[in-house]
């Protein structure tokens, strides 16, 4: 896998709803909890049901420093701080504060912030690929803005819905879909990895059309942090942020930071580490799948299993590359009534789900 992508900051912001793992997981204060880092917003929102340990693990050191950053925030702001430093507003020099939050960074991961200090003078939340993706296309899309105003300042889900229908979802919406639904934007352009293992006959346009009518449908956007991100590029103050970045929770999460491991190494190697993931009782593994071939995938699994103490809990996302475990291993029993339920709630609306537990 040495590949730039995994070599910089991909994800920044929450592209997901951790509600979701909290249902799936049901976490309790005996539980060690081995997650995928990504942008680090997982391992910190997971800290709300207080779980005994989590170890966040990924195979990009640079997702893992913005983690080991966000940490440091925690430890040495306070909540009014913390959102300027984080991005989610100007009221103190981020220059001034990042003084303060690097005294606690290790030496490799202080080297990595001096360098890029620029990503931190511009917006943490907004410094990674994704974010900087939806930043340009929200740019390009300047000759709809009153569009947008219109659709994101819906009050209600029924007034959402018909401004939808009539004004929003047209021809020209649909070609923007069909555009960054192209494989081959993800996979010459963005180089991201995981669209080579999006299978053939896969129709990426159709799925992401079908989902994002149901979000729509479904969710006010308003107040919904991921549609904040596809719409404005950003968290406007009417947004529900995600749990790790409100104020009621800051101070929740600053004094549980310290129970959380940071790894950099793959899936499968960590999975080998018998010490490490000998006492792990729920997995929260994000959408692994877009980024292991299918007997990458077998074999992450079959660890899994393998290392599984009595009713080991899981939780898995799947995008474009959906994935069936059950069928490697009897012992693998998903609760399909729950994955229904968290695919019609979770407010990303883009992915299904894989729970349930290892027998």
């Amino acid at each position: 896998m040495t590949n730039s992508f995994f070599e910089k900051i991909n994800y920044s912001a929450c592209n997901e709803d951790s509600e979701s793992e909290r249902k799936a997981l049901r976490l309790t204060k005996e539980d060690t909890i081995l997650c995928i880092t990504g942008s680090g917003a997982r391992p910190l929102d997971l800290l709300i049901d207080s779980p005994k340990k989590i170890i966040s693990i990924d195979f990009n050191a640079t997702q893992n420093y913005l983690l080991a950053l966000k940490i440091a925030a925690y430890k040495s702001l306070n909540y009014s701080e913390f959102k300027s430093f984080i991005g989610l507003d100007t009221k103190f020099s981020r220059q001034e504060i990042y003084k303060k939050v690097a005294n606690l960074l290790s030496l490799e991961v202080k080297t990595y912030w001096d360098k890029h200090f620029n990503l931190i003078e511009n917006g943490l939340l907004y410094c990674g690929t994704w974010e900087l993706i939806l930043r340009t296309m929200v740019k390009w899309a300047f000759f709809r803005r009153k569009e947008i105003k219109n659709l994101m300042e819906s009050r209600t889900v029924e007034i959402q819905q018909v401004y939808w229908t009539k004004y929003w979802n047209n021809s020209l919406w649909r070609f923007f879909l069909k555009t960054i639904s192209n494989r081959f934007l993800w996979t010459k352009i963005i180089r991201e990895p995981g669209a080579l293992l999006i299978p053939k006959e896969f129709d990426v346009y159709d799925y992401m059309s079908s989902r994002m009518n149901y979000l729509a449908n479904n969710h006010l956007l308003r107040t919904n942090h991921f549609a904040n991100l596809l719409f404005y590029g950003e968290y406007k103050p009417d947004c529900l942020l995600p749990i790790h970045l409100r104020e009621e929770n800051f101070e929740i999460i600053k004094n549980q930071v310290d129970k959380i491991e940071i790894v950099t190494d793959s899936l499968l190697n960590v999975l080998d580490n018998k010490k490490l993931v000998g006492s792990v009782s729920a997995y929260s593994l994000s959408d692994f799948s877009s980024y292991a071939n299918a007997e990458m995938y077998n074999e992450i699994w079959y660890k899994i299993v393998k290392n599984a103490t009595h009713e080991t809990k899981f939780c898995e996302r799947f995008f474009l590359v959906k994935r069936e475990p059950e069928k490697l291993n009897k012992l693998i029993e998903r609760d399909y009534v729950l994955e229904k339920q968290l695919c019609d709630e979770d407010l990303s609306a883009i992915y299904t789900f894989c729970v349930g537990r290892i027998k």
